[in-house]
């Protein structure tokens, strides 16, 4: 089972790219869409869009997991991350791939076993399990998307 994972952002949206066999779960690849700061919000948006359906092109992923938005201290914010979590969704129902969000504290309870884990423990974690270096994991955002995809694999 292929999964895909990923935590969005404007700025940038991590991904991470998981094959799930039994109860073995590895790492295929990872890695940042980061449209260009200058560019106007729907030009940004269009690119997750577009580099979210290069993905699925070439990995034809059983499932795609998204870190679900949750309101915080700014609204605008959030109504961003909405935004990019979206463009992920229309790719996803452009190819017909499942797809699930789960909460910050379901991600890091999946991962880290504490649903308040800080983003250095999940860094911990990720590390840890898929043997990473800092240079893999240059933006705690790839990290984090790594995390949403093994949440995914061990709910399925």
């Amino acid at each position: 089972m292929i999964i895909i994972g990923f935590d969005p952002g404007l700025a940038h949206t991590g991904y991470a790219v998981l094959n799930k066999a039994g109860n073995d779960i590895s790492l295929i690849e990872c890695g940042l869409v980061s449209p260009k700061r200058n560019k106007s919000i729907s030009e940004r948006l269009f690119t997750i869009f577009s580099e979210t359906n290069q993905l699925i092109e070439k990995f034809s992923p059983d499932l795609i997991v998204i870190e679900n938005v949750f309101y915080g201290k700014n609204v605008q914010s959030a109504i961003k991350l909405g935004q990019a979590k979206a463009s992920i969704m229309l790719s996803s129902q452009k190819y017909q791939v499942d797809m699930v969000d789960y909460t910050p504290r379901e991600i890091k309870q999946s991962i880290v076993g504490n649903g308040s884990a800080s983003k250095e423990q999940v860094e911990f974690m990720v590390k840890k399990i898929f043997k990473l270096d800092d240079k893999t994991l240059k933006r705690n955002d790839i990290s984090d998307a790594i995390a949403v995809a093994w949440c995914g694999a061990n709910k399925r």
